[in-house]
């Protein structure tokens, strides 16, 4: 079984020697490397110096696939397509349930959130639907504190939900 160690090594046509001499190790850590890799247990730092050396970076995909975030996800999703079809009668629950998050939400990060979220309203109908939707720790902080409560009906509300019980 590869690494990504070890694909690269052979991609750039280093062997594990080589591999060692450009990281100042011995060829037994490189061993180790790639097989703490293959095992799953690989320090991010350990993967992005061995890529450096070889003029390669770390591309890293954080995947949730805990049903919460499938839930949010599908929830906001179907907000987004109310909010390109009628964005006013979308964001009239807005203010109200910002003033209770507001409220709610007392610890400086969750001022935060509020506040990124009276940003994305205040702009561009697209900005605030890639910023709700966006694949990113932001993204998935401001679904959990999203102020579109009543803006799905039930019917849609529970649809979205079975979606994401399906994934």
């Amino acid at each position: 079984m590869s690494t990504t160690i070890m694909d690269t090594r052979r991609s750039v046509g280093w062997t594990v020697r080589d591999l060692a001499e450009n990281l100042d190790v011995a060829p037994s850590t490189v061993t180790r490397m790639e097989k703490s890799e293959r095992d799953g247990r690989i320090q991010l730092g350990t993967l992005q110096r061995a890529l450096n050396v070889m003029g390669r970076s770390a591309r890293l995909e954080v995947r949730n696939d805990r049903r919460e975030e499938r839930v949010t996800i599908e929830l906001h999703r179907e907000l987004a397509k109310k909010l390109r079809q009628n964005p006013q009668r979308v964001l009239k629950v807005v203010p109200k349930n910002l003033d209770r998050l507001n409220a709610r939400l007392t610890s400086p990060i969750g001022k935060t959130w509020v506040r990124r979220w009276s940003e994305l309203i205040d702009g561009p109908v697209d900005q605030l639907i890639d910023g709700m939707l966006a694949d990113t720790s932001e993204g998935r902080e401001l679904r959990q504190n999203s102020p579109f409560g009543g803006a799905l009906t039930d019917d849609e509300r529970l649809a979205a939900i079975e979606r994401a019980n399906k994934a």
